[in-house]
């Protein structure tokens, strides 16, 4: 329920202004927001500067440009700006606002050009100092085309320096290929040089199987051990004493196989070495 009276006084008043604007042939818009007549907007202008606005009075009024915020306090209508807030030709603005948090405010964005001689001349004068002698000189172009002239060669500076940062960054570029493309060149020979050596390793396998299969074959081909003895000596107490390999037991039976000869071994006193294989009977 409240909310629809707010929105119904809301309706009255609009409806209110519209009809009193009707009747007096006039907005009365301008009596809450500022309209600034001086300068105007992106004028070319030469201090001191004329500030004029219909509106609400007085106002906070601000001065910006040249990278800075330079506040003027309360001003009415209509007031100057001194030459000297200028400190170089360029573009500013003013900004103009209420005290009521700034939610009545408006702006203008005009260009300051460079004094001209006389006007410098006057202002030293004014001061009372003296300037200096000059040679005579040819009488300068306007202002304005001495500006022109001055953004062409700033721009042909800036154009310079751009390209030499793009000639830079192409060096730069190229560079960074010509490394990309050795260290690819370096990695592609490190991978060709590992394959090698990876198929060398897998020659030297193969060949170490084949060697190892041949000599398998070869063991397997042996006929087995079906004489066994060992060193004895019967007689220690000769000088040398005698040694020979019994190749049968003491009832002259030859050891068929490795546990007969280490069973005979093992109570012979006169053993001097284990049991080996002497060869094989067919």
């Amino acid at each position: 329920m409240r909310t629809r009276q707010v929105i119904g006084i809301a309706m009255v008043c609009a409806a209110s202004v519209v009809a009193a604007d009707l009747l007096m042939h006039s907005s009365l818009l301008h009596l809450l927001q500022p309209r600034i007549l001086e300068p105007a907007d992106g004028a070319i202008v030469s201090g001191p500067v004329t500030v004029h606005w219909e509106g609400p009075r007085p106002m906070q009024a601000t001065l910006t440009g040249n990278g800075q915020r330079i506040e003027l306090g309360d001003r009415d209508s209509p007031f100057e700006i001194d030459p000297s807030r200028f400190s170089r030709p360029g573009q500013y603005g003013i900004e103009l606002r209420s005290a009521f948090g700034g939610l009545i405010r408006a702006d203008r964005r005009f260009m300051v050009r460079r004094p001209s001689r006389a006007a410098a001349v006057a202002t030293l004068s004014d001061a009372g100092a003296t300037p200096a002698t000059a040679p005579p000189r040819v009488a300068p172009a306007p202002t304005g085309l001495q500006e022109l002239l001055a953004e062409r060669d700033r721009l042909r500076v800036d154009l310079a320096a751009t390209q030499n940062e793009l000639a830079l960054l192409r060096q730069d570029q190229d560079s960074s290929a010509d490394a990309h493309d050795t260290a690819q060149a370096e990695s592609d020979a490190l991978l060709a040089n590992t394959e090698a050596a990876r198929l060398a390793l897998a020659g030297e396998h193969l060949a170490a199987l084949q060697e190892n299969q041949a000599l398998r074959q070869r063991l397997e081909r042996i006929p087995a051990c079906t004489v066994w003895g060992y060193l004895a000596a019967p007689r220690p107490q000769t000088s040398p004493p005698s040694r020979h390999i019994l190749v049968s037991n003491r009832r002259g039976d030859v050891f068929r196989n490795e546990p007969q000869c280490v069973a005979t071994r093992r109570t012979d006193p006169a053993g001097l070495s284990p049991c080996v294989c002497v060869g094989a009977l067919y």
